[in-house]
């Protein structure tokens, strides 16, 4: 049986434990706040600019442009939001497998793979897979300056024709217990998949200045940088929220090994007593 001073010791050491995953734990709810506070600003802004393209494309109807028609796919960039840090469970765990498999199902033969986040992009490496790109050091606090000039390179991988599609591998935030890994395209844009659009709206006739051309020209560097930019922050909420859970779990883990030992300590003094006892009684036999 362990001495009293090892126990003690091991109480002391599994508080300490339980000290940290509980600062983490309120770190990680306070930052899957502010993570889904930015994805209904996001997602606000996103649903204007859908909005207006749906806007253009009722009032002409043949117009084209390259980020809405889509081509044949031969080449295609492949973008892997992933998390910041470990503590979080099996959260990169997941992500990592689903991305591999959804790069190795693609249909385009000339892939290039362009990743965010410190642990995809050491995943990667890990495994040999050569990237187009990375981004290791882009968090949620950093994400509203270096997102620019990444949406800005992707944006001219898609108009220059080097690739023919754009998508998106992250980890969809649903609610505080439920995430999902999922892929999802960027360009060209899918005007189907947009939101549900106003149809009891009277029927005018508009002069575009400038041209339509020159409007999307404008706008789908701006939906395309948004678009990221949510992937970017549910990813962190998604995150935030499995760092949490599993900080809780971790928590109370320790609660209960804490008192398994404070068990342990009272019947290791209780014995030590008893055995105090019996030799003082044998020695008044003595």
């Amino acid at each position: 049986m362990a001495s009293l001073r090892d126990i003690r010791e091991k109480i002391r050491g599994v508080a300490t434990t339980q000290q940290i995953t509980g600062a983490m734990k309120m770190m990680s709810t306070a930052r899957l706040g502010r993570a889904i506070e930015a994805i209904n600003l996001t997602k606000a802004y996103i649903s204007r600019l859908e909005h207006i393209v749906q806007s253009v494309k009722r009032e002409l109807p043949g117009f084209k442009h390259p980020c809405l028609s889509e081509r044949e796919v031969k080449n295609a960039c492949i973008v892997v939001i992933g998390g910041e840090r470990g503590l979080c469970g099996g959260f990169n765990h997941e992500l990592h497998r689903f991305a591999m498999q959804a790069i190795n199902e693609h249909p385009a033969t000339g892939r290039k793979l362009a990743v965010i986040g410190r642990k995809p992009v050491r995943f990667f490496e890990q495994k040999g897979i050569p990237l187009f790109a990375a981004w290791p050091d882009i968090g949620i606090k950093s994400v509203e300056t270096d997102l620019f000039p990444i949406s800005a390179s992707l944006f001219e991988l898609f108009v220059s024709g080097q690739v023919d599609e754009i998508s998106v591998i992250y980890t969809s935030f649903i609610s505080a217990t439920r995430k999902q890994p999922v892929i999802s395209r960027l360009l060209p844009v899918d005007t189907g998949s947009m939101g549900p659009r106003a149809e009891n709206q009277a029927t005018h006739t508009f002069d575009f200045l400038p041209s339509p051309a020159l409007l999307f020209d404008q706008l789908m560097p701006r939906y395309l940088r948004n678009l990221l930019h949510r992937a970017i922050v549910e990813s962190s909420a998604a995150e935030q929220s499995a760092r949490m859970t599993a900080m809780t779990s971790a928590t109370d883990r320790a609660e209960e090994i804490i008192d398994d030992l404070k068990l342990d300590l009272n019947r290791s003094r209780q014995a030590l007593i008893t055995r105090e006892i019996a030799e003082v009684i044998a020695g008044s036999q003595a």
